[in-house]
């Protein structure tokens, strides 16, 4: 590996030849940067600013090589060059991402098979770090075993999106400047190079401009989502790029870049250390929790920048961070995956000191094995590298080779399940085994599996198609915020509407409401949004929520409006909030109707875990918690209003008030807040019944 601050030879009458080193200072610098990631992942629990170094250094060579062939002359060559970085990339990525499979089928229940799938997915395509934005991934989240082993490919998803695009970039400058030095030809190499420097620094400068500013407006602003935004972390890139334009513009930058020249060592040495020492302490000094990848991550990248252009550091160049950077990618793809499911399987939030050395010691181990078995062979496999199409052949099939059994099982997984969709009626009755009238279908399979069972809990989330723009356009409704609001248009926009309103809790009910509301013909909106009940005294972001919602509501007028009416909290305390009381009276005196639905109880444990941590003990995972839940509703002085129709499903989901995890062969719990769509879906005519009850009908 070569210093991207290397230029192409010059004539001699204008500029020094410059002879190329390997930047023994950088390779131990990104040993060290991995390794800060490691030990804080497995100790600390903190962001050590490493990663952002790797996504620098990773820049600065990268940027290097296509100034170096903008210099001489060199065609940018994009697609060789994404043959060779990914045909390096690929397998060792492949290589890993199926032995996390491997361990989840082995070791980790089945409710983990399809989340697990979809990470190793996005992982291969190189997106994981959109598919962690779309998951609302909490990067800080102290609990590691609530995480994805796949987690940390987010920043190799990012890095992958920058090794695309960085070509291009490049691409475009160099046909721009051919065409200026056609109209405004050089007078010396020495200007060339000079141009060259300055229209790679000027585009990137303005990227890592633009990208910065974006960097800290979001961080402020949504930082979960900031932490992986390749938007937001381009200006890390575009430093490290910045970096490598530079160094070859310092005074005497062949003695003072070389790793093993006297010039200046001392002091050199000494202000290396302190870019060091300042690496290393910004994890330790400051919590950066919330804050990165703002303004607060120029601290590491600073202090990289510092290391380089100092360029003699010889404990960076000594041996043992040699060797820690020749493994640096291997133990980078090797120690989240061994912590994470390591935890998950002994159940514990974060390793004590003892496990933590195992796990690091083991990580070294599996990284050089990745390094010697995989990573050098396909890097130093000549024929693949000696044509572009070998190597984007090499790169492509490797991919297939990820992606097909991946894809397949999911296939699978969703084909089984459709399967068992298509038998329910008869084999899954779900909740309709609790009616009295029960009688069982003569060819019912007994044997038939469990919808939608552990591993199918990851389709479990109720939702509608389509936005909401056709059904409220001729209403003069206010837009809700755009990620609530969900709908299905089965008639004219006048037709008959039924509006679910409210938290999760409402979006997991509605699949009992939705089959009369299909029969009926009726038109669904949801307004829902997670953690936000309609109590108009929750976070400023609920009564936003709730607020805008009535307004819609009042608006569109629909036939009926489904919400909670009382609210249970975390200590399964009911109450009804005056709020709401308020809002189904005004809105029973427009002529709306209101199913008033009782809140839901929490669980004290996951019961979908919980029997499969304890298989033959059905004992183990009954929960009588709702057994708390008083036999009257406290919303009672809304009985009288005859547009509000109460439901309640709490008898048909907690018979007795005992949780179970399945009943009529259909699982009942998504988690501990939340039913599951299937067993919502078998409360149909549960609803049905108490809707007549009450003088209602779709």
């Amino acid at each position: 590996m070569s210093s991207s601050a290397a230029s192409a030879p010059t004539h001699r009458a204008e500029l020094p030849k410059e002879k190329r080193v390997f930047r023994t200072d950088v390779h131990g610098l990104r040993g060290l940067a991995v390794f800060l990631v490691v030990i804080y992942h497995v100790f600390v629990g903190r962001v050590s600013g490493g990663v952002d170094v790797f996504l620098f250094i990773s820049a600065y060579f990268l940027t290097g090589t296509f100034v170096r062939r903008m210099e001489t002359g060199k065609p940018i060559a994009a697609v060789g060059y994404w043959g060779r970085t990914f045909k390096r990339l690929l397998p060792p990525t492949v290589v890993v991402t199926f032995a996390i499979l491997a361990a989840t089928y082995i070791f980790l229940p089945a409710s983990t098979y399809v989340p697990m799938l979809k990470d190793a997915f996005f992982t291969l395509i190189q997106g994981e770090n959109w598919w962690l934005i779309n998951q609302a991934t909490d990067y800080y989240a102290a609990d590691r075993t609530a995480a994805s082993p796949f987690q940390h490919f987010w920043s190799l998803s990012i890095q992958g999106q920058v090794f695309l695009a960085w070509p291009l970039l490049f691409a475009l400058l160099a046909l721009a400047l051919k065409a200026w030095e056609r109209r405004f030809p050089p007078k010396s190499q020495h200007q060339h190079n000079i141009r060259v420097w300055g229209t790679s620094g000027i585009a990137i400068g303005a990227v890592t401009i633009a990208s910065f500013i974006w960097s800290v407006i979001e961080t402020s602003a949504d930082q979960q989502t900031a932490y992986f935004d390749t938007f937001a972390r381009f200006w890390e890139f575009g430093l490290g790029g910045l970096v490598a334009i530079a160094l070859p513009l310092i005074a005497e930058r062949t003695d003072t870049l070389h790793p093993n020249s006297p010039k200046g060592r001392p002091w050199r040495f000494a202000l290396s250390m302190l870019g060091v020492l300042a690496l290393v302490s910004m994890g330790m000094l400051v919590d950066v929790a919330g804050k990165f990848p703002g303004w607060l991550a120029i601290w590491p990248l600073s202090a990289a920048a510092f290391i380089m252009v100092m360029g003699y550091n010889p404990i960076l160049s000594s041996k043992p961070l040699q060797k820690l950077g020749g493994i640096s990618y291997g133990l980078y793809l090797a120690h989240w995956p061994l912590l994470v499911l390591t935890l998950q399987i002994l159940e514990i939030p974060k390793a004590p000191f003892w496990l933590g050395v195992i796990l690091v010691l083991a990580s070294l181990a599996l990284a050089w094995l990745i390094t010697k078995f995989v990573d050098t062979p396909f890097r130093r496999w000549k024929w693949a590298g000696a044509k572009t199409h070998r190597s984007v052949a090499v790169a492509l099939v490797t991919v297939a080779v990820g992606l097909v059994p991946v894809i397949g099982a999911q296939q699978y997984l969703e084909y089984r399940t459709e399967q068992m969709r298509a038998e329910a009626y008869k084999n899954n009755p779900g909740a309709r085994v609790l009616a009295d009238d029960y009688t069982p279908f003569e060819d019912a399979d007994d044997s038939a599996p469990e919808l939608p069972g552990a591993a199918g809990l990851e389709n479990e989330w109720w939702s509608l198609p389509e936005s909401c723009d056709e059904i409220i356009h001729d209403s003069n409704a206010p837009a809700p915020f755009e990620d609530t609001c969900h709908a299905l248009l089965r008639g004219e926009a006048d037709a008959n509407t039924i509006v679910y309103f409210g938290n999760s809790h409402i979006q997991q009910t509605a699949s009992a409401f939705e089959p009369l509301a299909e029969k009926a013909g009726f038109n669904s909106v949801a307004l829902v949004k997670n953690g936000c009940a309609p109590y108009f005294d929750e976070p400023d972001y609920c009564v936003k929520f709730a607020e805008e919602s009535t307004n819609v509501i009042k608006a569109l007028h629909p036939k009926v409006v489904v919400m909670d009416t009382t609210f249970i909290d975390a200590e399964n305390e009911e109450s009804i909030k005056p709020e709401v009381i308020g809002v189904v009276r005004e809105l029973t005196d427009s002529g709306i109707e209101v199913i008033a639905l009782r809140d839901q109880p929490h669980l004290e444990a996951n019961l979908v875990q919980c029997r499969e941590a304890n298989p033959d003990n059905p004992e183990a995972c009954i929960d009588r918690s709702w057994q708390k839940l008083p036999a009257e509703r406290p919303d009672q002085e809304l009985a009288d209003n005859p547009r509000v129709h109460f439901v309640d499903f709490n008898p048909s989901i907690c018979p007795d008030g005992e949780c179970v995890p399945a009943i009529g062969n259909v699982t009942v719990f998504l988690d501990v807040d939340h039913i599951t769509k299937s067993y919502a879906e078998s409360l149909q005519d549960v609803a049905q019944k108490q809707l007549e009850e009450s003088g209602f009908s779709f």
